[in-house]
């Protein structure tokens, strides 16, 4: 994985405003693209350019897991980034919740809704993954 740009602070800010308003649709503004657009920004990389345009479902998705990645959401980022507690996991770092990814900002982490941005203590989380 790609490390962290010395502006990722700022980037990662913009993005997530970016990110706030704008609902859920597979494929587009999902858990995972918008997980992997806030790493993207940070680091200049898109750690899932496979899944690109391979799914616009829950049922697509699924079947993109199996084939592509190493076949559930959590499996498949273990694959492609380091676990850290989350009692440990820092701004930047993705979260786990509820079948669900998602970006730590501190005492919380940011997810996608069918409302746009939905935030989540880091004390429910079950998971996380160091970025950069």
């Amino acid at each position: 994985m790609a490390l962290r740009t010395g502006d990722w602070e700022t980037k990662l800010s913009e993005y997530i405003a970016s990110k706030r308003d704008v609902p859920f649709e597979y494929g587009a503004n999902d858990c995972s693209t918008f997980a992997a657009g806030a790493v993207e920004a940070m680091t200049g990389a898109d750690p899932i350019p496979e899944f690109r345009g391979e799914y616009d479902s829950l049922k697509s998705s699924i079947k993109a897991l199996r084939k592509i990645g190493e076949g559930d959401l959590k499996k498949t980022l273990d694959a492609k980034f380091s676990a850290v507690p989350c009692a440990f996991a820092q701004r930047g770092d993705l979260a786990f919740f509820a079948d669900s990814v998602g970006v730590v900002m501190g005492r919380f982490a940011w997810f996608v809704s069918d409302d746009g941005l939905e935030r989540v203590p880091t004390t429910d989380c079950d998971k996380s993954w160091k970025v950069g």
